[in-house]
């Protein structure tokens, strides 16, 4: 072999030698363990004295030059096809020698490469536009970036990712948008575009006397045997929709346009998203991801690691296994999270790292093991230009790869390689660990059968099942597919392995029986088990979660069954960590930034009502595990809201431009009651009110956006409910304009209002619109509480209303701890009444009820003792009243509630039981009535 390289240069004149002298060992070392290269420098000498004084890019970008010039100026096919082959040779020897000197970093390489690839399909295509029409077959090419409008051809695979190896095949899909296309008349799109892609690919990949450019795999089509190689937009979409399998998936995720009509091409690949990227976590794919893996590596020798003929792509260890490691993660989070859906493998590990998806010491070391195994690879195919990654099985060839990757002795080098396989593959089957056992913890699980098996029966026993028989029955029945969840094969294949992992975890409650039939109640209410099953069984601490809720909070359960991709929200990073560490407008930005800008109206709801439901089951979770405080919820639910009044009223606004025209004057719109005082719950309602400074005669236009931004509110869509509004809290209630003018809010208020109604201006609070005019309706505010009127009217008034809501809205039960007699009524009229009394000491009001009472214990209007019994009170009934409306909405009734939600209840209060409870409340509320008549009372 080195006499060959000196043989090489034995026929070379001195001025070039000269030239070449300062990488002439190099060059002999380089030549004599890669033939292919020292070939290439024969034929395209001129190119290797380029190298010599031009810079890799230089010489790569010549040659990307040549191809669009031969393109554009080939007199025909053979003439194109020559000079395509030699500008691949300049690009390929250029950059073999700079990845072998050290110059290029992988990252470079696989660019060039990829550059090049591009470049000769984008050539190739507009060349054989261009002779097609020369024979009336085709219009005349556009543009070289756009030869035929309307078709497009996508890389796949490394391609796509820009990550080509030396001597990589290119995977292309080529489509068509039927309606775009302008063919001569007498052309049949379905004939002649399919032959124009043909012999594009032949260009391409037909071997001459001058080489190949690039072998072309066309195959990554849909369903590729029966299909033409150019197929139509519409029909590629029918495919994907009803047959696309789990592998296209996962190839889809490198796509890219990169040639022919770009702009179609990304519109095709963002159309694809959905199909890519499901928003449910897609743990039912992984199996199919699995499977294939297992495939490929137990193909003959791949299935062992050892130098010596090892595939460093397809074998354990190899390549493939760092790809697979990183595409399930991104098909399980690409549906949440677009950071993750980045198609190159080192920028995918990084984003799964930031993500939290891969352990940052995990990710370094396989961007560090991809470099040496993609280098070598590139080396493996540098040697002869062979689509091959296998390490070669003779030692002579063997040594002489070691040598090209720099190692002083092949041991060494073979040493190198089982160190890094060996790693990956660690790290491989860490992920794809999938042992799991068919038995409980407890013993035996047979679920199939006609009757129990004994062992059955004793195992559902020790699990402290009450009735064995029972159980097992049921669970037989949804093994045998008897529910709608378990209706398909795979469903009740993902059931039997997951089985024992359920009772196991209904058995950890403590209360199986109970936590069985909350969990019945939601299962067989799903309306499918595929998808669910997937992510419960490999996410056990999520199915640990899930039963807990369904045990502990049935409103929330029935919330889950209706829309089990809810339960996705549990693995977001986010979920266990404490509301209340978030980022003040943490919310608010995920919201924003879920329901951008120029998104469709109807969309901006839905993704709303998603996003908030979302946030709602992580602070619900969080009120049940008693992570945060009453006042926590309070203020996340509030930030929820205020979220969504101002993204909903931009979007209203927007609506309402369009259609009507500009808005007519500056406007804001106010939350009162709970939304005001950041005290709402879990399905509390909004009080708004919409205040703007429009004449009267542009009242209409106010009116519909108040009308609209109710709708989008309140009105259910595809994606559900999100809040009630209501609006009976503006001037004149019901019988009043929807939004209020301005200049009317100061005169009802400062004239009109009764004196609840200016109680409720105490909690008042600005959410959006005009910063000047939202001071403008401040100050108003101030000065109609500080003008409210006679201290003894205002107690009577209060005292009256208190007194006919008991009335007409009594308790339900001693659990109505808003409306029971001592409640949270009684405080907030304490708070409210005795703010306005007060106003001209006090100032501006506090809308929150606890800032308030701080607030006239400091002025001593009440007495501090006093102050901190009703503060302590209301901090009491706030937590309560955030768990059960959580748990169980507006009803609890503790007959029926599960030994685990009087628990959880207890304790949030540490109170030893539930009548140890009652008796505290009970007491309390005795008081919290009697301060109640002490400060709300009229003077003798």
């Amino acid at each position: 072999m080195p006499g060959e390289a000196g043989l090489f240069f034995a026929e070379w004149d001195e001025a070039h030698l000269a030239a070449l002298a300062p990488a002439r060992g190099f060059l002999e070392s380089v030549f004599a363990h890669a033939p292919y290269l020292g070939r290439l420098a024969q034929r395209r000498r001129g190119t290797l004295l380029a190298l010599t004084g031009k810079a890799v890019s230089h010489v790569v970008d010549s040659a990307i030059n040549a191809a669009f010039e031969a393109a554009q100026t080939a007199p025909d096919i053979a003439a194109f096809d020559i000079a395509l082959r030699r500008a691949k040779a300049d690009m390929h020897l250029a950059v073999g020698l700079g990845d072998l000197a050290g110059a290029l970093p992988l990252s470079q390489v696989t660019g060039a490469v990829t550059r090049f690839a591009d470049a000769a399909v984008s050539a190739a295509l507009y060349a054989h536009v261009r002779f097609n029409a020369a024979l009336g077959r085709c219009a005349e090419p556009v543009s070289l970036d756009n030869p035929l409008p309307g078709l497009f051809v996508l890389a796949l695979g490394k391609m796509g990712g820009r990550e080509l190896n030396y001597s990589s095949d290119i995977d292309l899909v080529v489509l068509f948008d039927a309606e775009r296309i302008a063919l001569p008349d007498g052309q049949e799109m379905r004939k002649r575009l399919p032959r124009l892609i043909q012999a594009m690919a032949k260009s391409l990949q037909e071997v001459t006397a001058e080489g190949y450019v690039f072998r072309t795999d066309l195959r990554l089509r849909p369903d590729p045997g029966a299909t033409p190689v150019a197929l139509s937009t519409d029909a590629a979409f029918h495919y994907y929709e009803t047959l696309g399998m789990t592998w296209e998936r996962a190839a889809w995720i490198k796509a890219r346009p990169c040639a022919g009509d770009v702009e179609a091409g990304q519109r095709y690949i963002e159309a694809m998203q959905p199909f890519i990227w499901r928003r449910a976590l897609d743990y039912a794919a992984i199996d199919d991801i699995r499977s294939l893996a297992r495939q490929i590596q137990t193909v003959g020798r791949r299935a062992e690691i050892r130098p010596a003929g090892h595939d460093l792509k397809l074998g354990q260890g190899g390549i493939r296994e760092i790809e697979f490691f990183v595409q399930v993660p991104q098909l399980v989070m690409g549906g949440r999270n677009r950071e993750v859906r980045t198609p190159a493998t080192r920028d995918a590990l990084a984003a799964l790292t930031t993500a939290g998806a891969v352990e940052a010491p995990i990710a370094q070391a396989l961007v560090q093991d991809y470099i040496r195994l993609r280098q070598w690879e590139h080396r493996i195919q540098m040697r002869q230009d062979e689509a091959s990654q296998a390490v070669p099985a003779d030692e002579a060839a063997r040594a002489s790869l070691a040598a090209l990757a720099g190692f002083e002795t092949r041991a060494e080098f073979e040493a190198e390689i089982e160190a890094v396989l060996t790693r990956v593959h660690g790290h491989f089957s860490d992920q794809f660990e999938q042992d799991r056992p068919l038995a409980s913890q407890a013993g035996s699980l047979v679920l199939t059968g006609v009757e129990p098996t004994p062992d059955t029966l004793t195992t559902l026993a020790r699990l402290g099942f009450a009735e064995p028989d029972r159980i097992w029955f049921r669970l037989n029945g949804w093994a045998a597919g008897k529910i709608r969840a378990l209706r398909t094969d795979r469903a009740r294949r993902l059931f039997a392995q997951w089985a024992p992992q359920l009772v196991d975890t209904l058995a950890e409650t403590g209360e199986p029986d109970a936590a069985f039939a909350r969990f019945s109640a939601f299962f067989e209410g799903l309306p499918m088990g595929v998808q669910p099953l997937s992510l419960l069984m490999n996410e056990p601490g999520l199915a640990a979660d899930l039963i807990g809720i369904l045990l502990l909070a049935p409103r929330m359960a029935s919330d889950l069954a209706r829309r089990p991709e809810l339960i996705d929200a549990m693995l977001d990073q986010r979920f266990a960590i404490p509301v209340d560490s978030d980022p003040t407008g943490a919310f608010r930005q995920r919201l924003l930034k879920a329901s951008p800008d120029g998104m469709v109206f109807e969309d901006v709801l839905n993704q709303v009502r998603r996003t908030v439901r979302e946030e709602r089951l992580r602070v619900g979770t969080q009120i049940l595990r008693g992570t945060i405080e009453a006042s926590a919820a309070g203020a996340a639910f509030s930030d929820m809201a205020d979220a969504s009044i101002e993204r909903l009223a931009a979007a209203c606004l927007a609506e309402a431009e369009r259609r009507y025209g500009e808005a007519p004057s500056k406007w804001a719109v106010i939350g009162l009651g709970k939304l005001g005082g950041r005290e709402l719950s879990a399905d509390s309602d909004l009080d708004i009110m919409v205040v703007h400074e429009a004449p009267v005669e542009a009242q209409t236009w106010f009116t519909r956006f108040t009308q609209r931004l109710v709708s989008a509110l309140s009105v259910p869509t595809e994606e559900g409910e999100l809040y009630q509004v209501d609006m009976q809290l503006r001037p004149s209630g019901k019988a009043g304009p929807v939004a209020v003018q301005f200049s009317r809010f100061e005169s009802y208020y400062g004239g009109e209002a009764w004196t609840w109604e200016r109680m409720a201006l105490t909690r008042s609070r600005l959410i959006t619109g005009d910063p000047g005019l939202s001071e403008r309706i401040g100050s108003a505010i101030e000065t109609v509480l500080r003008q409210a009127g006679e201290a003894t009217t205002i107690i009577a008034d209060a005292r009256d209303m208190r007194t006919r809501l008991e009335e007409a809205k009594p308790a339900r039960s001693p659990w109505d701890l808003k409306a029971r007699i001592g409640g949270i009524q009684d405080i907030e009229f304490i708070a409210q009444t005795l703010q306005l009394v007060h106003a001209d000491r006090l100032g501006a009001a506090e809308a929150s009820t606890s800032a308030a009472l701080a607030r006239l214990a400091e002025a001593e209007i009440i007495e501090p003792d006093d102050a901190r019994a009703l503060a302590d009170s209301l901090t009491l009934y706030l937590s309560l009243s955030q768990l059960l409306r959580v748990a169980h909405g507006s009803g609890f009734d503790p007959d029926r509630a599960s030994k685990g939600a009087i628990g959880a209840l207890c304790q949030s209060c540490s109170s030893p039981d539930l009548d140890s409870l009652k008796a505290d409340l009970d007491a309390r509320a005795e008081r919290v009535r009697a301060l109640f008549e002490r400060y709300i009372h009229l003077a003798e």
